[in-house]
This record gives structure tokens, C-alpha cells and sequence, in this order.
């Protein structure tokens, strides 16, 4: 029989005042639907929004338990990290993101450190380049016929890059980010049929156990 896995990624998560000064700015945008029938924008529950740090895909209970411990070691050399939400911007013209200013070297570094962490315990991570640090605010979302969403071959970057120039010089407030979250994902079980996440470990920053 095979064991448990889980698909796993590690976060880091804004503080409540961050979250609560973004929604101030996206509900200025009001329920947006783009025009000429184009797909309308699913926006991010706040209890799903985060910083992800690295993905790791499905993740055996075993190599779990590895991967916290090896990610414990990363965190304890890495200092709190002083970061805010800023700016805005897209990304295959389906997913509209605020952008992410302050420690973002320190950013990076963990991030590295995480991967390469993770690759030590024998995970086999995604090679594909990851984007930069990012919070995403929404997605463009088909139209759907008879209950299922139908592909649009129309663009929809165009009303996306609207939103994001809308966004382009929010700024919101500093937060401390001090621990690393290691978050269980399981798609389909959210609300609306969207995905859950559940924290499962977290690893304090700066902190030696």
C-alpha cells in the first residue's frame, strides 16, 4: 500500500494590518467584470493569501517530517524579514499580483536556502525559474456554459494590465515576517471549489530550538 502524501510549499504570511490595508485598496476596484464578455476575476479569499516562498509538490508523511527539520535549520540562520506589499503587476496575462518591497535580497537568500534545503532531503523540486516575490490578488476566470468554465481564446492581459496600473503606486504598510509556514495544500476542498491550506509546521526566524 502506498503511504500519505501531501503537496506541500512553504510561506510566508502578512500581517493582519497589511492584509486589512490592501483590501481597502481592492475594494476601490470595486467587483470587476472585464468588458466585451471577456473573463471576469476571481479574487483571492484572504485567508489564502501569502508569499510563497518554494513549492514542493507531493511530499511522502517520511520526506515530510525530513523537510521540516532541514527547513528548522534554514530558519534558525535567517533574521525576521521587514517586508511590505507594493506595486502590482501580472503574469500570463491571467493572474494580477501585488508585488512585494523591503528585505527582498533577505527574500531571495531564503528562498535559495529553502530549495536547497528541501533538494538535501531528496526532494526533487520544479526547475522551472520562479517568479519574483508576489501576493496574488486574482485570477481571470473562463466563462462558463451549462456550469463548466469553457476556454476563451480572447486575451484578457488588457483588462488585467488596467488593474495593475490602478495598483502600480500602492504601497502598504511594514510588517514583520518571523516565521516560515509549511503549508498542506489540497485542491478542490476550499470554499467555492477552491483550494484549502493548512499550516502544518511553522519555523520561527532567528530562533535556535
Amino acid at each position: 500500500m502506498r503511504g500519505r502524501s501531501a503537496r506541500l510549499f512553504a510561506a510566508l504570511y502578512p500581517s493582519d494590518e497589511a492584509l486589512d490595508h490592501l483590501g481597502l485598496a481592492l475594494s476601490a476596484l470595486g467587483a470587476v467584470a472585464l468588458d466585451d464578455g471577456r473573463p471576469s476575476l476571481r479574487w483571492t479569499p484572504r485567508d489564502l493569501m501569502h508569499l510563497t516562498v518554494a513549492f514542493f509538490g507531493e511530499v511522502a508523511d517520511g520526506a515530510a517530517e525530513d523537510l521540516g527539520r532541514a527547513l528548522d535549520e534554514v530558519t534558525e540562520a535567517t533574521e525576521p524579514l521587514t517586508l511590505h506589499l507594493r506595486g502590482a503587476g501580472t503574469f500570463e496575462d491571467r493572474i494580477l499580483f501585488a508585488g512585494v518591497g523591503g528585505d527582498a535580497e533577505a527574500l531571495r537568500r531564503l528562498s535559495a536556502a529553502t530549495a536547497e534545503a528541501a533538494s538535501d532531503v531528496g526532494l526533487r523540486l520544479d526547475r522551472r525559474p520562479r517568479q519574483r516575490a508576489h501576493l496574488t490578488v486574482a485570477r481571470a476566470s473562463g466563462p462558463r456554459k451549462n456550469g463548466r468554465r469553457k476556454t476563451d481564446p480572447r486575451p484578457t492581459g488588457s483588462g488585467l494590465a488596467e488593474l495593475a496600473h490602478a495598483l502600480a503606486v500602492y504601497e502598504g504598510p511594514r510588517f514583520t515576517a518571523d516565521e516560515l509556514c509549511l503549508v498542506e495544500s489540497t485542491p478542490g476542498a476550499g470554499r467555492s471549489g477552491g483550494p484549502l491550506y493548512e499550516v502544518v509546521r511553522t519555523s520561527p526566524l532567528g530562533v535556535r530550538r
